[in-house]
């Protein structure tokens, strides 16, 4: 994979290309703007040589008039049909050429590169799957699949519209449902927008974090998920229960609230369930600051083996 500092030397390249080119065909078509390019280009080392000869009025004379020449080369553009910058190298970012860098601080364009390919790496170990593969025929006709045609077209829409202004979102269902598939699906969606993406199951995520808080190694798997754009939280409930995991989980439940991004969280339990199982903390922003989405239906994994297909 190509890295953000690569993209940039490749953009800088390519501008400083395109501007020669730009200014052969100025040469070419313009012999008035060629003559002024000539002098405009010249000027550098008669400023270098004031500047060494400490002459501060012939110093004023050169500045102005290298911007008459620029003006009178403006001019000759623009009538011509071009644009008045039209000779200035056309950098992607104007604000530091295409370095990445402004007085030893990284660009805003270099802090976006680098989110855009951090996206892409999350997303080459996203777990496949995608809207066009969620199939309704696996839900029994009538008002089962009509809810869950609006579950579907619920999801496309959310991750067509995904930003940090999105509801977070609260997947609860029998287990079977399609609740991680559809999840997963708007994760990928929404990594292809260039947004970072973590997606954890809960019992992995909290062994994990679980396992970092005692050994002492200093990683910190908590960091991922609470940075990302968008964190996918699967199978809420099946993680072991104890003080440090509900400790953990409100952590990233309130810290992403306040920051304002959003989360997906499935999970098999109930609303009665979630109240008995976490702090009232917890469940109260689940059921109320979270959007519930309401699966239906029968075990698509079991209507698949039936079937004779594979287990998803």
């Amino acid at each position: 994979m190509n890295s953000p500092g690569k993209e940039l030397i490749v953009r800088r390249q390519a501008a400083l290309l395109e501007e020669e080119r730009r200014k052969r065909e100025i040469r070419e078509r313009l012999p008035d703007a060629a003559a002024l390019m000539d002098r405009i280009s010249g000027i550098g080392h008669e400023i270098a040589c004031v500047v060494s000869g400490r002459d501060a009025e012939r110093l004023t004379q050169t500045i102005s008039g290298i911007q008459a020449d620029q003006k009178a080369l403006r001019e000759l553009l623009t009538a011509a049909g071009y644009p008045a910058d039209y000779l200035d190298t056309p950098y992607t970012c104007k604000l530091c050429g295409d370095t990445g860098y402004i007085q030893g601080r990284k660009c805003q364009c270099f802090r976006e590169l680098s989110a855009r390919y951090a996206a892409m790496e999350a997303a080459s170990t996203l777990p496949a799957a995608s809207f066009g593969e969620f199939s309704l025929q696996y839900y029994p006709e009538g008002e089962i699949r009509r809810r869950m045609s609006s579950v579907l077209k619920a999801c496309r829409n959310y991750a067509a519209h995904f930003s940090s202004r999105s509801p977070s979102l609260l997947f609860m269902g029998e287990t079977g449902l399609g609740k991680t598939h559809l999840s997963l699906a708007i994760g990928g969606a929404v990594s292809g927008q260039g947004n970072r993406v973590c997606y954890q199951s809960a019992p992995e995520l909290f062994r994990r974090h679980r396992q970092e808080q005692y050994s002492g190694s200093g990683a910190d798997t908590l960091k991922q998920a609470l940075s990302a754009d968008l964190l996918i939280l699967d199978d809420l409930g099946a993680e072991t229960e104890n003080q440090l995991n509900q400790s953990a989980l409100y952590n990233l439940i309130n810290t992403r609230l306040n920051g304002q991004r959003p989360v997906i969280i499935s999970t098999n339990l109930s609303p009665q369930e979630l109240e008995r199982r976490f702090t009232s903390r917890i469940a109260s922003r689940l059921l109320t600051l979270y959007k519930c989405v309401r699966f239906s239906g029968k075990d698509i994994r079991q209507i698949k083996l039936m079937e004779g297909g594979e287990q998803p």
